[in-house]
């Protein structure tokens, strides 16, 4: 049954994918599924489970089989489980995205153009004015948008699109080992990035956001480095949840 189901989940897929069945639409029942299928009802309902796991359809009791709405943070929660599944440090974690991220402004600052600097330019200072307001909530969203600035200003929507589970590394990563103290949100320290894209400078942008993380190497972050990611992240989510007084 596996192999059968197996081959219905892929035809089910390419059909959902290649649009043949329209987001939000009604598929057809399983009975009738596996008579145009030529299999079991119980290999179509093995494949429909695999197909809801995967984000792809939704099955709604009374109601039917839909085909689901494409979801900006499907991949980035399988990510996101995946990492929480594995040894992984913070530590790890951002010495993958300080790589990542200097490398991406380097070529921002190649390639960008005046309208993404001012766009990145409003959410510093959004970011800034939400941390003297100690209102947590915005500035970890502008912050966020910040540094996501940066992959856009490369006008590369499919890079966008794969570089899109990054959003949940950057929230992990950034959080404050004490978020409701507003100098760890480091007020200023994004200035420098700012500049040397503005300059259009590749290895000026390169140095600035690697000089940025200086602060990973603090004796008080070295010790919330070694946390587990899975950690960090349950920590990062009940922080969100809750606004900080």
């Amino acid at each position: 049954m596996g192999r059968l189901s197996d081959q219905v989940v892929a035809d089910l897929r390419r059909a959902i994918v290649h649009n043949e069945y329209e987001p939000g639409s009604r598929l057809p029942t399983a009975e009738a599924l596996a008579e145009a299928l030529g299999v079991s009802r119980s290999v179509v309902r093995d494949a429909l489970r695999t197909l809801s796991s995967m984000g792809l359809v939704e099955v709604r009791h009374g109601h039917g089989i839909f085909v689901a709405m494409p979801r900006d943070d499907a991949l980035t929660n399988a990510l996101a489980l995946r990492m929480q599944r594995s040894e992984l440090t913070v530590a790890d974690v951002l010495d993958a995205r300080i790589s990542l991220e200097s490398a991406l402004a380097a070529e921002a600052a190649r390639v960008g153009v005046s309208d993404s600097w001012t766009v990145m330019s409003a959410h510093l200072v959004t970011f800034e004015d939400a941390v003297r307001a100690q209102n947590w909530t915005t500035a970890n969203r502008e912050h966020l948008n910040f540094h996501l600035s940066i992959i856009r200003a490369l006008q590369l929507p499919a890079l966008e699109l794969i570089l899109e589970p990054l959003q949940e590394l950057i929230i992990v990563s950034s959080i404050p080992t004490e978020p409701e103290s507003g100098e760890q949100w480091g007020i200023g320290s994004h200035d420098p990035i700012m500049a040397a894209l503005r300059a259009g400078d590749p290895e000026q942008a390169r140095a600035a956001v690697r000089e940025h993380f200086a602060y990973t190497h603090s004796a008080r972050y070295v010790e919330h480095g070694k946390r587990s990611f899975r950690e960090a992240r349950t920590v990062a989510a009940e922080r969100l949840a809750s606004p900080i007084p």
